[in-house]
């Protein structure tokens, strides 16, 4: 009897431990509940993500991640180099087949993920007027930030809420080394900067909100 709990421990230990799933989830898309269910919303966008174990580091630095889909070769659309790496924040209960398609995709779930967010404080309510940089107004990549955004099309019948700055905050918090958000209301655009922010270039419509100790007072504002 004694044996047999401890047995139960055991698995119950192993159980509540982080663990990618086991199917490697090649040439498989990922989606939410249904094999169309694919919502900008439901993920954020790493670029220049160089391989499926970087895409899962991201994953596991990531708090409330429960799966990635990565794509290897991303250079065609100019964002960078290496591939692209969806961090998923919502269930994936759906895959799609990409074996016969020249694009190769792979999907893996995270179970038990750890990670906690980390406690935030923006320098300012407002943030900056404009666009977050690096070191300077044209210091700027996609290799800088993970990029959150409502979905540009949605058919009428299927509407999906705008990120809010609110949802741009808590993504920040999630991520791990966060540096500051950069927002749209807008369009619920949502960038999660990982360099430090130490310029804003003057871009109507975008805010800028560094993380402390990068004080507004230390960023520069170019016209």
């Amino acid at each position: 009897m004694l044996v047999t709990l401890l047995a139960l421990c055991l698995q119950l230990v192993s159980a509540a431990e982080p663990s990618w799933e086991v199917d490697e989830g090649l040439n498989r898309a990922c989606r939410h509940t249904y094999t169309w269910d694919v919502y900008e919303i439901y993920f954020g966008k790493h670029y220049c993500t160089e391989t499926l174990e970087d895409c899962k580091a991201h994953c596991e630095q990531t708090a409330g991640c429960k799966g990635v889909e990565f794509s290897p070769d991303w250079s065609w659309a100019n964002l960078g180099p290496g591939g692209r790496c969806e961090v998923w924040f919502d269930d994936i209960n759906a895959t799609v087949d990409y074996s016969s398609s020249s694009y190769k995709v792979t999907c893996l779930r995270y179970y038990n993920n750890p990670t906690q967010p980390q406690e935030i404080n923006l320098t300012s309510s407002e943030g900056l007027p404009g666009a977050c940089r690096g070191s300077s107004s044209s210091d700027t990549s996609t290799c800088y930030y993970s990029v959150h955004s409502t979905q540009p099309w949605q058919p009428s019948w299927y509407k999906k809420p705008k990120l809010t700055l609110e949802d741009c905050k808590k993504r920040c918090s999630f991520q791990a080394g966060c540096t500051g958000i950069e927002f749209m209301e807008e369009k619920g655009y949502c960038e999660v900067w990982k360099v430090p922010i130490k310029a804003v270039q003057n871009v109507p419509g975008y805010r800028c909100y560094p993380l402390e100790p990068f004080a507004a007072a230390e960023a520069t504002v170019y016209p």
